[in-house]
């Protein structure tokens, strides 16, 4: 009878002992996982604030316009509503490196492109969109830039009503090193 007590005594701490190890192995996994996870590189670029500009009156009625972020913060949506000559719209649009490795803004796609594209800036004349060049700017994790996008109507015109669609999309990569 002592013997199967001192037996069974036994095991039990063979057991305790074996669950403490196993407490204290998965506690180290975990923190090495962690570690790893916290290493992978995440590459994520966008817009995160779209800030009006006072529009500038040529007429009776003010200048306005829609804006939306769309596509994962990738894609913004812009309106025009333009109404006499010298009308002039514009955003100051922040663009942040919230991803943990460097990126280079690589293009902006613009559609319609109106600066290059004849028939399209035709379907809005006189109305121009304009925007600073960032292309090429690397972000640090963390850094912003901005983008400048203005919609003047040409001084030079009769008045009319011109709504002019118009979406940019960043694209962005890692720079090489």
């Amino acid at each position: 009878m002592k013997a199967t007590v001192n037996i069974r005594n036994w095991i039990i701490i063979i057991l305790c002992i074996t669950i403490v190890c196993m407490a204290i192995g998965f506690a180290f996994l975990s923190m090495q996982l962690e570690k790893n996870s916290n290493n992978i590189p995440i590459h994520d670029v966008s817009f995160t604030n779209i800030n009006p500009r006072t529009p500038v009156q040529g007429g009776t009625k003010v200048p306005n316009a829609t804006v939306s972020i769309t596509n994962s913060s990738q894609t913004i949506n812009f309106k025009f509503n333009l109404y006499s000559p010298t009308d002039e719209i514009s955003y100051r649009i922040t663009i942040k490196n919230k991803g943990t490795i460097d990126a280079e803004i690589v293009n902006l796609i613009e559609y319609p492109d109106y600066l290059n594209d004849t028939n399209a800036a035709k379907q809005i004349y006189p109305v121009e969109i304009k925007h600073n060049n960032i292309i090429g700017k690397v972000l640090a994790p963390g850094e912003e830039t901005e983008l400048n996008v203005a919609a003047t109507f040409n001084y030079k015109e009769l008045p009319k009503v011109v709504t002019a669609p118009y979406q940019i999309t960043i694209l962005t990569k890692s720079p090489e090193k």
